[in-house]
């Protein structure tokens, strides 16, 4: 749900903020900190012809709870729209952020990142069958926004970090988790601030490979760990998630830490969610 991170297209974003007195700190969003977490390497084993029958059982176990014993109300969420706030890190600063996503799975995707400090920066960008498109901006805190914003084709390597982001927020709605060609096997337990978690190495079309840890107690997902692509390079990357309200019977991720390498890159603190939605393809073609 993607991010949260170095954020979509960080290298672009970050040159568009200015500097902010007294910034805001990530995690000012509840009183205590998010699941402390050491720094992770992934060493995923060989996938699998066939999930493991106790890695699969856990598997399902975790899709059951989030989606109400109903795994097919995921399939509403290929199609859909979620809007996301917090705070999110840019070149030492932290700025109040706001996140747009469309997806029509797995052709269609359009996403747009607003931070605000002392200057308001704006970047979208979409990927399509037709094509690609970066749209950006930046004005002085408490200018009007502009009516309509330039557009360019995709610079190749970031296209490359939208394509991951993509994925990465495909499965952060969690439905590649429930595709009959998604893989599972056992990993390492976890314990993630006072919470036991079982682990699970997790191949899906979405996003090739996924590190999982699912809470013993409640069955619901904690951390998500995988390889990101961030201002030019591979990192690993991780979703802690703190808190999972209902959307529409399905539970999903509203307060959710992102790290790249270890590293606090931003904290969403709410979240809203219309699955089903259905676009008109044009709708993909800009900002």
């Amino acid at each position: 749900m993607t991010a949260l991170r170095f954020p979509l297209l960080f290298l672009a974003l970050a040159s568009l903020l200015g500097c902010q007195p007294d910034p805001p700190t990530l995690r000012t969003a509840k009183p205590t900190d998010p699941p402390p977490s050491t720094l992770l390497e992934l060493k995923p084993p060989a996938k699998p012809a066939q999930s493991s029958p106790e890695a699969q059982k856990k598997l399902d176990a975790m899709l059951a709870v989030h989606s109400g014993g109903k795994p097919e109300r995921l399939q509403a969420l290929k199609s859909c729209s979620f809007t996301r706030t917090g705070g999110m890190a840019l070149n030492g600063t932290v700025g109040a952020a706001t996140q747009t996503v469309d997806v029509q799975w797995p052709a269609r995707f359009r996403h747009s990142t607003e931070v605000t400090g002392e200057t308001v920066g704006i970047i979208a960008g979409g990927l399509t069958p037709e094509g690609n498109w970066l749209s950006q901006s930046s004005r002085p805190f408490g200018e009007a926004a502009p009516k309509a914003l330039p557009k360019q084709k995709l610079p190749d390597e970031l296209l490359l970090t939208l394509q991951r982001q993509m994925q990465e927020d495909a499965c952060f709605l969690l439905f590649p988790f429930a595709d009959p060609q998604a893989r599972a096997l056992l990993a390492d337990d976890a314990k993630l601030g006072d919470r036991d978690c079982y682990g699970l190495h997790v191949w899906t079309p979405a996003l090739e490979y996924a590190l999982l840890h699912i809470d013993k107690k409640t069955d619901t997902l904690v951390r998500m760990a995988f390889t990101g692509h961030e201002s030019g390079k591979n990192v690993l990357k991780e979703l802690l998630i703190d808190e999972s309200p209902e959307f529409a019977g399905v539970k999903l991720g509203s307060k959710v830490y992102v790290r790249a390498a270890g590293i606090d890159l931003a904290e969403w603190r709410s979240l809203k969610v219309t699955g089903g939605k259905t676009f008109d393809a044009k709708s993909f073609d800009g900002p």
